[in-house]
């Protein structure tokens, strides 16, 4: 895809309805957030782009009972999980539904709050 380093390219994916992550150009390993060097091979290098099949599983996850933001932010009670992609990255977001459990399979949905791209997970 392109040799971003920041995170404009998987902002840019929200925007487009697609889940993007990094991945080293020596080893091929995934990675997010992109880091300078790969923490599969150690090597400093540059990164490519690709578009995540958006499916994976809770690996953990916490329930929030507290409001942190005003609404439209999240209001509780309301889960957040890291997600582990299918590709192998982790990510964290949003689960939906109340019965979130480890090793729960999840699939991603884009949305919009306050005007940015989101990604959330459902139940697959």
């Amino acid at each position: 895809m392109t040799a971003d380093t920041g995170l404009g390219t998987h902002f840019a994916g929200l925007e487009a309805g697609e889940l993007r992550v990094a991945r080293c150009r020596v080893c091929g390993g995934s990675r997010f957030p992109p880091k300078p060097v790969c923490p599969h091979c150690r090597v400093s290098g540059g990164i490519d782009w690709f578009t995540a099949a958006g499916t994976g599983t809770v690996w953990s996850f916490a329930v929030f009972r507290k409001a942190y933001f005003p609404p439209p932010g999240p209001q509780p009670p309301y889960t957040v999980a890291v997600v582990q992609l299918t590709e192998g990255v982790k990510i964290i977001s949003t689960v939906t539904g109340g019965d979130v459990h480890v090793g729960m399979p999840v699939r991603a949905r884009f949305e919009r709050a306050n005007g940015v791209a989101l990604v959330r997970f459902d139940p697959a």
